[in-house]
């Protein structure tokens, strides 16, 4: 595992259990905003985490995954995928709502009107979909001042 970060590694066992997982990407936030529900399945988000990488990084902006947890698996961890909190130590990075924003509204606008941004995912409909909602979260969860990160379980 030399190397890989969180974010990282919950992408590779999507990828390599596909559909036996019900694994999937969701925002939290440092404080209680109940309303900023995220009303997406997000699997397809973290399917599709590196096309989502690959896209903002085309366009110029913040990678999708610098949102999620990306500290370094250690070396010598050989445990199992829930013992890593204990191996790492609580994670508490929060990031600016409207950072995450431009990343996602940037993506979404790239998708709808370049077939090139399109053709990167295989359900783009289904992709801008999910990213719209999660916007929307974000956007209720900005308005009572809260930040956000992007977990996947």
């Amino acid at each position: 595992m030399h190397g890989r970060r969180l974010s990282q590694l919950a992408a590779d066992i999507y990828e390599e259990l596909g559909d036996l997982v019900s694994a999937e990407i969701f925002p939290v936030f440092n404080s209680s905003v109940p309303s900023a529900d995220f009303d997406a399945y997000g699997g397809l988000l973290l399917q599709e985490f590196e096309s989502l990488d690959r896209v903002a990084a085309d366009l110029g902006l913040t990678r999708f995954s610098v949102f999620g947890d990306n500290r370094e698996i250690p070396d010598d961890f050989e445990g199992e995928l829930d013992e890593l909190d204990d191996a790492l130590g609580e994670w508490d990075e929060w990031f600016s709502i409207d950072d995450g924003l431009r990343t996602i509204d940037g993506i979404v606008e790239a998708v709808k009107s370049d077939p090139d941004k399109a053709a990167v995912f295989q359900e783009p409909h289904h992709i801008v979909s999910d990213l719209e909602s999660l916007s929307r979260s974000l956007r209720i969860a900005k308005e009572h001042g809260a930040q956000f990160r992007l977990e996947a379980g």
